[in-house]
């Protein structure tokens, strides 16, 4: 399978203009459809279009990302045909070609809802790594404090 094409058809970000202490962000994301969309590539290939629905929910109600778009796949005929026929029967797709499409498609969501979050002056909707520093005895700086700081009530004692 190859990804030969990926496009935004929708792109939604709205924010309400109070704020909560406590937020929780959810994000999701949907199949809308499948279905066969030739290009006249090769007779041995086939293209599957792969519509898709992303969303991140800032919770309660706070703001929310959607993106809508497309996914355009390169698949040998027979896989192209069962992957559209299993979808538009049983809502199943297969599971290789499923996931490499899905990791592609929230590789690029969650690139755009982080830029919108950004210009909406929200946080980002998925976790950011997080520097630790630590001192050369091995604990965290703020961690030193403290102990400095109990040191200090004892000694007093």
């Amino acid at each position: 399978m190859t990804i030969i094409g990926f496009n935004f058809t929708r792109i939604i970000a709205e924010r309400a203009p109070r704020a909560s202490a406590k937020l929780q962000i959810t994000n999701n994301i949907a199949l809308k459809n499948v279905q066969a969309s030739p290009i006249g590539a090769d007779e041995t290939k086939s293209t599957v279009r792969v519509g898709f629905h992303f969303e991140s929910l800032y919770q309660p109600n706070i703001a929310r990302i959607m993106l809508d778009g497309d996914v355009l796949l390169l698949l040998e005929k027979k896989i192209a045909d069962e992957f559209v026929k299993g979808y538009n029967e049983k809502k199943q797709v297969p599971v290789a070609a499923m996931q490499q499409a899905l990791n592609h498609v929230l590789d690029r969501c969650n690139i755009q809802a982080l830029l919108l979050a950004k210009d909406l002056n929200l946080p980002s909707p998925i976790p950011l790594p997080k520097v630790n520093v630590q001192t050369p005895g091995g604990a965290a700086p703020a961690a030193k404090a403290e102990e400095k700081k109990d040191e200090k009530k004892k000694a007093k004692k």
